[in-house]
């Protein structure tokens, strides 16, 4: 799927649900505005959040680490981030 730049309020709308609903912690601070922290495996990813928009090959990314450490299919997060 041909993903967009998105809004970064829809993004941080996406990480609550995913902090409420899978097992990931949200953290803020550092150089990116924003890490996003796998609680099982303890890997991270950080997003820079302090932009209005984020470039979509950060979103696709993002997608597909949530993938590979399972905690949110591809369908399931394009549903989610459109």
């Amino acid at each position: 799927m041909g993903y967009g730049d998105i809004k970064t309020r829809k993004l941080l709308n996406f990480l609550r649900w995913l902090q409420n609903n899978r097992g990931v912690e949200v953290t803020k601070g550092g150089r990116h505005n924003t890490k996003v922290h796998c609680i099982h495996n303890g890997q991270k990813y950080p997003l820079p959040t302090s932009h209005k928009v984020v470039n979509k090959h950060i979103i696709k990314d993002f997608g597909e680490w949530l993938a590979r450490n399972g905690l949110c299919t591809i369908e399931d997060y394009d549903v989610r981030i459109k």
